[in-house]
């Protein structure tokens, strides 16, 4: 079980979020979040990308970091999605 009022680890994030690319994780871990606003974070993107709004505004400067880091992460692999799908179609 991980303790939420910590700052998260690299081991937490990948808990949490899965599988994350070195950069990522050092974006991340260099807000210095606590678990419970990484979590956070994670649950008002997954909320945003299934409703299409923002439903409540984050907790703490750390936590609006940590959602526009995932925010970014999300457009980088969809970019990358759609650069794969053109090559695929040449």
């Amino acid at each position: 079980m991980i303790e939420s009022h910590r700052t998260a680890t690299a081991a937490d994030l990948i808990e949490l979020l899965g599988e994350l690319d070195p950069i990522a994780l050092d974006k991340l871990l260099s807000t210095g979040a606590t678990v419970d606003e990484v979590a956070e974070a994670a649950i008002a993107l997954e909320d945003e990308d299934a409703f299409g709004e923002l439903h409540h505004e984050p907790s703490s400067p750390r936590a609006a970091e940590v959602r526009a880091i995932l925010e970014e992460l999300v457009f980088e692999k969809s970019e990358d999605a759609d650069d794969a799908s053109e090559v695929a179609r040449t």
